[in-house]
């Protein structure tokens, strides 16, 4: 599935060919490479520094999962459910999520590297201390996500519902909030610096930070 190539962040490097397999389970320090996984059912699965390695998820469900500092490089995942997957310290490069269900998702001391959510459920997932590193989210829920102290320095949020989310303590430097639905966002003054934001979300913005916006003529 070619995606189109998106300016700053590198797209997932695949070979031509990937070799279809039925995975049913999943071991620890275990290395799955070049391959395509439709369907597979790895709801509830446990291991430890697992790889994939230009790997292709296809409605695949990986729900409640729990890997431990596993490794995604080269991995595109199309219309899968990692819902309440716990996969604290994992390490992402060149990946892509589109149209996914990663509601709950625990990716607390994550890294991320070039990595792409778009057309996501992100509800209440969890990326504290999270490192973002040329990151997007293209129309995705992030409602009540969890990204305190996160490292989001120019990470793009295009089009996305970050209502209720708490970004507080989040490095926001040079990240990119425009055209995203901000309602009831928690922050905090020293968090929005430098943070990049719409002449329509401002008002919202001043209001988040208990500001009281008023034309002259009404003081």
């Amino acid at each position: 599935m070619k995606q189109t190539p998106v300016k700053g962040i590198q797209p997932p490097q695949m070979p031509r060919q990937l070799v279809l397999q039925e995975l049913r389970a999943l071991d620890d320090h275990a290395e799955y490479t070049a391959l395509r996984l439709v369907k597979c059912d790895l709801a509830g699965q446990t291991a430890a520094d697992v790889l994939f390695e230009q790997v292709e998820f296809s409605r695949t469900v990986v729900q409640g999962s729990r890997l431990t500092g596993a490794r995604l490089f080269d991995v595109r995942a199309v219309t899968c459910d990692f819902s309440g997957a716990d996969w604290r310290g994992a390490r992402f490069r060149r990946a892509e999520f589109i149209g996914c269900r990663l509601l709950g998702v625990q990716l607390i001391e994550a890294h991320l590297d070039d990595v792409i959510f778009r057309d996501c459920n992100l509800e209440n997932a969890v990326f504290a201390s999270a490192v973002f590193k040329a990151a997007r989210f293209e129309g995705c829920a992030l409602r009540g996500a969890l990204f305190d102290g996160a490292d989001l320095r120019g990470v793009v949020f295009y089009r996305c519902d970050l209502t209720n989310a708490d970004l507080q303590g989040a490095n926001l430097r040079d990240a990119d909030l425009r055209g995203s639905l901000l309602d009831g966002l928690r922050i905090g003054p020293k968090d929005v610096q430098g943070a990049i934001i719409d002449p329509s979300q401002a008002v919202q913005v001043a209001g988040l930070l208990g500001l009281t916006v008023k034309p002259t003529d009404e003081a």
